[in-house]
This record gives C-alpha cells, sequence and structure tokens, in this order.
C-alpha cells in the first residue's frame, strides 16, 4: 500500500505540473495579437453537413452574417435526401446578399465520409482558399477577418482554438469540459511549449492550389484524423501552421453519457495511431483519479502521524487542479462556472480513465453507423476488407 502511494504522489505532482505548464501555454497563445497584414483574400467557406446537429441553423446563420468583403458558402450533404439541406436552402432563400451554393451526393471514394464531402464542395469553390468549418461551429461576425490576420508570408494552414458551449444536459456538459480542457490545454501546450502542430480540422483555412500541389484530398481520403494529417503535410511541404488566438464557439447542447463516450472512444483510438508516446502520457492530464488513489491508499494504509500533513496536501492540489480549469474556462467562455460544472470536470476526469484504457484495446471504430478497422496513422479499412486480408495472409 505504501508502494503504490508513492506511485499516486508521484504521478498526482507529475500530473499538477503538466496542468500548470499547459495552463500558461493556453494564456501565453491567447495573449498573443496576430499581424494585421490587412490581407481580405476571397475565401470559399465549406460546410460539410449530415443531420440535424444541435443549433444547426444558428449555426449557418453565424456564418452568413460575416463581416468580411468576398466570401461565399457552400453547403453539401454526401445523401441528396438529408434533412440539412433543407436548412440550406432557408438559408439561401433568407441571406439572398450572401453567395451560397448548395451540393449534394459526394461519391463515396474514400473510408472518410468527411473528406468525401469535403472533396466535392472543393470542386464548387469559386475562391482559392479554402475555409473548412465544421456544422457546430457558432461564429462571431470577425471569425473570416480573424483568420485571415494569420495568413503571414509563409503560413498554410490556420487553425482555431475551439470553446465548447451550449450545454443543456449531463453528456453535452461533459463533452464541452472536455473540449474546454484536455482538447484546449493540448493543442495550445502542443504549439507553445513543443512547437508542435495540432489541427483540429473544425476550423481550417489553406489554399485549394497548394493542397492540391500536395495530392489533394486523396491524401486524407483514408484516414479518420484527416485534419491532423493536412497539418503535418503542410508542415513538411515548408509551410508554417498557424493556430488562430481567436476563439471559436463549438456548439454542443444535447448529448448522452453515452455519446459522449463513444465519441471520446473514437478519438483516443485515433491519437493512440497518430502518437503512441503521446497516448501513454495522456492520463497525466488529470491529476484527479491520481489524487483520489493516494488518498485512497492514505486512508487505508498511511501512517497516522503523515496522514494530516498528506491530506492537507491533497486537498490543496485538488483544489488546485479545479481551480485551474475554472480560471482557464473562465478565460474562454467570459464567464464563472457553476457548481454543477465543478462536479462535472471530476466525473469527466475519472470517466477519461475508462475511455482511455478502452480506447486502447480497441481495434475497431464506429464512425457515422459505419464499422472500419483503425491502422497506423488512423488509416481506417472496412471491415469486410480487412477480413478478406487476413484470410489471405492465412491462406484461407
Amino acid at each position: 500500500m505504501q508502494t503504490l502511494l508513492a506511485i499516486s504522489l508521484v504521478l498526482a505532482a507529475a500530473s499538477l505540473i503538466l496542468t500548470c505548464a499547459t495552463h500558461f501555454a493556453v494564456r501565453v497563445r491567447l495573449g498573443r495579437t496576430p499581424n494585421a497584414f490587412g490581407s481580405v483574400p476571397a475565401i470559399s467557406v465549406l460546410k460539410p453537413l449530415k443531420g440535424i446537429d444541435d443549433d444547426l441553423y444558428a449555426n449557418l446563420v453565424s456564418l452568413a452574417s460575416q463581416d468580411y468583403p468576398n466570401f461565399e458558402l457552400l453547403l453539401g450533404c454526401e445523401d441528396p435526401d438529408d434533412p440539412a439541406l433543407q436548412l440550406a436552402r432557408r438559408l439561401k432563400y433568407e441571406f439572398p446578399e450572401v453567395t451560397i451554393r448548395i451540393l449534394a451526393g459526394a461519391d463515396a471514394r474514400g473510408c472518410n465520409p468527411k473528406v468525401n464531402n469535403l472533396r466535392m464542395l472543393a470542386r464548387g469553390a469559386a475562391h482559392d482558399w479554402l475555409l473548412v468549418s465544421d456544422s457546430s461551429v457558432r461564429a462571431r461576425p470577425d471569425y473570416l477577418r480573424a483568420m485571415a490576420a494569420e495568413l503571414a508570408p509563409g503560413v498554410g494552414l490556420v487553425s482555431s482554438v475551439l470553446v465548447g458551449s451550449g450545454e443543456q444536459n449531463l453528456g453535452a456538459r461533459l463533452d464541452n469540459l472536455q473540449m474546454n480542457s484536455f482538447v484546449v490545454r493540448g493543442v495550445c501546450g502542443a504549439e507553445v511549449l513543443v512547437s508542435h502542430s495540432c489541427v483540429v480540422g473544425k476550423s481550417m483555412l489553406f489554399r485549394k492550389s497548394e493542397l492540391v500541389r500536395l495530392g489533394g484530398f486523396e491524401l486524407v481520403e483514408n484516414v479518420l484524423a484527416e485534419d491532423y494529417v493536412l497539418g503535418q503535410r503542410f508542415r513538411e511541404a515548408g509551410l508554417r501552421v498557424a493556430l488562430s488566438s481567436h476563439l471559436l464557439p463549438s456548439v454542443s447542447s444535447h448529448r448522452s453519457v453515452s455519446e459522449f463516450c463513444s465519441r471520446q472512444v473514437r478519438w483516443v483510438q485515433m491519437r493512440r495511431h497518430l502518437a503512441p508516446l503521446m497516448y501513454l502520457a495522456e492520463p497525466l492530464h488529470s491529476p484527479v483519479p491520481w489524487l483520489l488513489l493516494a488518498l485512497a491508499c492514505l486512508t487505508c494504509g498511511a501512517a497516522p502521524a503523515r496522514s494530516g500533513w498528506l491530506l492537507c496536501c491533497l486537498g490543496a492540489a485538488f483544489a488546485l487542479r479545479l481551480a485551474s480549469d475554472g480560471r482557464l474556462m473562465r478565460t474562454l467562455r467570459g464567464k464563472p462556472l457553476a457548481a454543477r460544472d465543478y462536479f462535472g470536470i471530476v466525473v469527466k476526469d475519472l470517466l477519461f480513465v475508462g475511455i482511455w484504457a478502452y480506447g486502447g484495446l480497441k481495434r475497431q471504430v464506429c464512425w457515422r453507423g459505419t464499422s472500419m478497422r483503425i491502422g497506423p496513422g488512423s488509416t481506417l479499412v472496412p471491415l469486410q476488407d480487412a477480413t478478406r486480408d487476413r484470410q489471405a495472409l492465412e491462406g484461407v
């Protein structure tokens, strides 16, 4: 028991250091002012749609209402009968002053349905600069200007710091808390602390001509983490990947706890295949499980002479963790956390331990109703193809 207590205390201390370091990285990144080059290139906003997401129409309106001189919206679905197209047509009717194109019926060439949709939308784009914007994004009027402000010489791709918002139930609350802690800390920490670009595909700005030069969307049509891989391809080509300090809301209002867990398992699988060593260190992003483990060990077997001192240290560490997340999320969302949010942080961190372990063992990924096998680099293979290849190797 004493050995387990010592291990849990070491892990909790390491996790607290990482928490403080990544919190500092977020503040550094958000404190930077983008270089104002005065460039406002024409932008084609690609909006891949599938089904009626949370507050979808309000999200679409936020893009149509941009304070930007020259842009167009391209809204598209793989399925021509997708109900999201009705909202797209309504948007086009209510914003006649905005150039809005509606496309449907993307060819299912690759395993990644989002990439299939983006390829179709990009073909219809009138401008060279493409902004991929997910359906959950709720943009402020200066979003396009903020992204364009990052287009310094040598920049090939710009991504955003995302802020989860709009939660109405527990699953959505957990989803947004994870976005506003683990994801934001990871993205900003990777850039500031180790100069590594970690692109989240909900918001990506790049040139179509550059993408074509690198190989086009075909590069990532069979990849789950198309955003991260695209960012790495741009860097390998000698182009810089910039992270905008403009905070971009991403709406998640209604989600079950099961849906939250399934989504996080898929993302864990993705990260495990992209960066195995970083995956192994992910439990250190939250000290809560290690602090609770240390408390359990202390309660069961620590010497009474040390118990009071250690209990005070554990309590202070726990308070520091919650205070750090509370301060960070207040910075991101502009308002203090409610008491239930602090409870949600603890629940989310405890759930993540199981999600992380399960994602490390799971070999298949279910995405939008389709089961596939995931491999190195987050490559996707349909299950029937994976079974056929295995049988061929076994001589069946």
